[in-house]
């Protein structure tokens, strides 16, 4: 279930690639509901098999959301819709997720 629907305000794509811009992302929940996240990283992923690359970015809300807790940190995949704008989804990829962890935990 895609947790974060839409960026309120701003390009994902853009806040999230711009290495000097640490400014917070006020995204929807489910519930359209709005929430804080501040940002902790970005990170590229190639995948091999398939030769593609994508992005992904870990987030931690800063907003108490029935669908996030503050206490813990959100890897979510960068995916550019039809339309050309960007949305986050959940990482469902174990393998992807692995990898996720290892990369944040080194930075911790």
């Amino acid at each position: 279930m895609d947790k974060i629907n839409k960026v309120s305000g701003n390009d994902i794509f853009n806040i999230l690639l711009d290495e000097n811009n640490d400014s917070d992302l006020v995204l929807l929940d489910n519930d359209g509901k709005e929430v804080v996240f501040e940002q902790i990283m970005t990170i590229p992923y190639h995948d091999e098999y398939l030769d593609k690359e994508d992005i992904y970015c870990i987030l931690h809300p800063k907003t108490k959301s029935k669908w996030f807790d503050t206490n813990q940190v959100y890897p979510f995949k960068v995916h550019k819709d039809e339309d050309g704008s960007y949305s986050l989804q959940d990482v469902e990829d174990k393998q992807v997720l692995k990898y996720l962890d290892k990369i944040y935990q080194e930075m911790e």
